[in-house]
């Protein structure tokens, strides 16, 4: 938390992550970004974890479900306002 300027700086490259060919790259990039709990990038995590949602992948899947249950513990009302439960 204390470094959350260096956190919005490399979370760009998580989100570009989360849209890789590879699932294992995706599912780690959505579980990194679900384990920073900084509530300056929840805008940023909402998009791709939207994508992985809905991904081939059930491990992808698995990985996103699991960060919206992070996400619910840090920001309920946008967890239930983006419609992810």
């Amino acid at each position: 938390k204390s470094q959350s300027e260096l956190i919005l700086l490399s979370v760009n490259t998580f989100v570009k992550d989360a849209a890789d060919p590879n699932p294992l790259v995706r599912a780690l990039a959505i579980r990194t970004m679900g384990c920073i709990r900084v509530e300056r990038i929840i805008e940023y995590l909402c998009e791709p974890l939207q994508k992985t949602l809905r991904d081939e992948d059930p491990y992808v899947r698995k990985t996103a479900a699991m960060c919206v249950a992070k996400l619910y513990d840090i920001q309920p009302e946008l967890v239930i306002d983006r419609g992810f439960v």
